[in-house]
């Protein structure tokens, strides 16, 4: 499998927690609320260091 192509699902899956976290911040479970958008936010850093360092690979 190729490096973008898990990135990629990597960027899904923060999208997923992102989403999951929304749904907790409705029904008003804070605890659950800031692991899960912690957990997104962690994700999406990866994403976005791996398409910055690509970025930097084609200049």
């Amino acid at each position: 499998m190729a490096l973008t192509q898990v990135y990629k699902m990597k960027a899904e899956i923060a999208q997923a927690f992102y989403q999951l976290g929304v749904t907790y911040y409705a029904i008003g479970d804070a605890t659950r609320t800031s692991e899960t958008l912690r957990q997104a936010d962690r994700l999406l850093s990866e994403v976005e260091a791996v398409q910055k360092i690509e970025q930097a690979l084609r200049q």
